[in-house]
């Protein structure tokens, strides 16, 4: 038996603005200002997705996320 992730419209969007936020927000960086920022970018974002997981996680179980 196949399982599947269930597909939601508005945790695609999360997704993809957490993405279009860390491209956006290290574009205009270079050289040591880059590696300042990317770190602390990466981080956020890891968050940021695991937290969107997460509420995926409860939709596929059908429980609520603490978000």
């Amino acid at each position: 038996m196949t399982t599947y992730a269930p597909h939601d419209a508005a945790l695609d969007e999360r997704t993809r603005q957490a993405w279009a936020a860390y491209r956006d927000d290290l574009s205009e960086l270079s050289g040591k200002a880059y590696d300042e920022a990317e770190t602390t970018a990466w981080e956020h974002l890891q968050e940021t997705l695991r937290d969107i997981a997460e509420d995926r996680a409860a939709l596929h179980t059908g429980g609520a996320s603490e978000h």
